[in-house]
């Protein structure tokens, strides 16, 4: 019998301290979740308050769409996109006589890739478009004013074109200016050697 007392005894005594360890967790639970409360109204206040700042306005007004940035932005890809024209159209402005080059011209609808390397080294490597390419490929003497569409090569360099027959090279040899002295159609997919194949004067 007393040991059946001691046994209800014990687990009366174990349901109390059950009940009084939910009952302190419960209290420390609501404690924590009121201080992170806290914590997070402090949170939304500072971050209210770095939105209303003088330096959060000045973000918000340099991000606006008529903004200084915006129209700075505008500029510099206006500007960058003028100095490209600007280099083709002193690149076909400017010819020296005393220099020989070569130009690219692309009939039909669709792009040509061309390729013009030297042993293993690609110097020059794209699709050109139907029309009159800008480039322009020196093989005889770098001009004076050299623009992005000026390409030195040398004179015994390959020339590998993706579709012979659309593609004519325009010879401006040395001594003549803004006029080819010969043009030549692309009839087989490799010119081995520029100077012999296309049998370019170059002077001694």
């Amino acid at each position: 019998m007393r040991k059946k007392n001691w046994f209800v005894s014990l687990l009366a005594s174990m349901l109390v301290l059950a009940i009084l360890m939910f009952f302190i967790l419960s209290v420390y639970n609501l404690i924590e979740i009121r201080r992170l409360g806290r914590k997070f109204e402090d949170l939304e206040k500072r971050f209210l308050s770095e939105l209303n700042s003088p330096r959060m306005k000045m973000i918000e007004e340099l991000l606006a769409p008529n903004s200084i940035l915006s129209h700075y932005i505008t500029a510099y890809e206006y500007f960058k996109k003028a100095t490209v024209d600007l280099e083709k159209i002193f690149s076909e402005l400017y010819d020296d006589p005393t220099t020989g080059y070569i130009r690219v011209f692309i009939i039909g609808n669709d792009p040509v890739w061309v390729t013009i390397r030297k042993g293993d080294t690609v110097i020059f490597s794209r699709d050109l478009k139907p029309g009159l390419s800008p480039y322009r490929f020196f093989y005889y003497k770098e001009p004076k004013v050299k623009t992005s569409y000026d390409i030195t090569i040398p004179r015994d360099a390959s020339l590998v074109v993706g579709v012979p027959n659309r593609v004519f090279l325009l010879v401006f040899g040395v001594g003549t200016s803004h006029h080819p002295t010969k043009i030549v159609q692309v009839t087989r997919s490799r010119i081995e050697n520029i100077a012999r194949d296309l049998n370019l004067y170059i002077p001694r």
